[in-house]
């Protein structure tokens, strides 16, 4: 009876048993699982290895200096070279030595004459040639051009002189044949019309024409009528005459108080 009862118990136990077994094993399992997925995420990077090399030194190239640097620095190490070496050489005293001083002698007067150059003298004088060519030859192209163009200028101031007078001679003469219109007398108007006419050498007027109106009709009528009426003209002198004639431009004025 005792054995009986007591199977069930034994059952009971190894089923328990069983069980935590299964429990632990599902729970060793889903540990071992969650370890697999979190450790490629917390896994630590992969180690790089470095190696150090040795140290690569570029060759050393020397400064290219200038020609000229370069033989300062060679001659300048040469004298210290040259200095070192006299001040380690002894000194050897002598005293049978003699000294002997020469002096330079001082050229003579007529040493330093001899090398002096000699004076370019002709090249001075070829060169003072021109001046006194041109300063000789400025007066005598003076006194040439005085002597054409005094000839020139006497003639026409001569010529400028004749005319003058001859043209006041004019004027005088026609004032004395002048008339004043009645028209613009009435009606108190003045002016001067410019007249252009030719004279031969007799005085006759050749052609005549009215240059410049006075703006009155009567006045410039008068003007043309008074040559007409004034032949002969007094004789033009001969040196303005050109070919036999001379033309000439005048005016003629009217005035109330003539």
């Amino acid at each position: 009876m005792m054995n009986i009862l007591h199977f069930p118990q034994s059952v009971k136990w190894s089923s328990w048993f069983i069980c935590s077994l299964l429990l632990h094993g599902l729970i060793f399992l889903a540990f071992i699982w969650r370890f697999s997925e979190v450790q490629p995420a917390m896994s630590p990077a992969p180690a790089i290895m470095l190696q150090w090399a040795e140290i690569i030194e570029a060759p050393s190239s020397p400064l290219s200096l200038p020609v000229g640097i370069a033989q300062q620095e060679s001659a300048v190490t040469e004298e210290k070279q040259q200095t070192e070496d006299r001040q380690q050489r002894p000194v050897t005293e002598d005293s049978d030595a003699t000294i002997e001083i020469t002096r330079k002698k001082k050229s003579s007067d007529g040493e330093k004459r001899k090398t002096r150059p000699p004076r370019k003298i002709k090249a001075q004088t070829s060169d003072s040639n021109p001046t006194a060519v041109s300063s000789n030859a400025a007066p005598q192209a003076l006194v040439e051009s005085s002597r054409i163009a005094a000839p020139f200028n006497s003639d026409s101031t001569k010529r400028d002189n004749s005319e003058a007078s001859w043209e006041s001679r004019v004027k005088g003469h026609l004032n004395r044949y002048k008339r004043y219109p009645g028209d613009a007398r009435k009606r108190a108007r003045t002016g001067t019309a410019v007249v252009s006419f030719t004279v031969n050498t007799e005085g006759t007027i050749v052609s005549s024409f009215l240059e410049i109106s006075s703006g009155t009709l009567s006045l410039d009528r008068e003007a043309i009528a008074v040559l007409e009426r004034a032949q002969p003209l007094p004789k033009p002198p001969p040196e303005i005459l050109e070919g036999g004639l001379f033309k000439v431009k005048m005016p003629i004025t009217f005035k109330l108080k003539e």
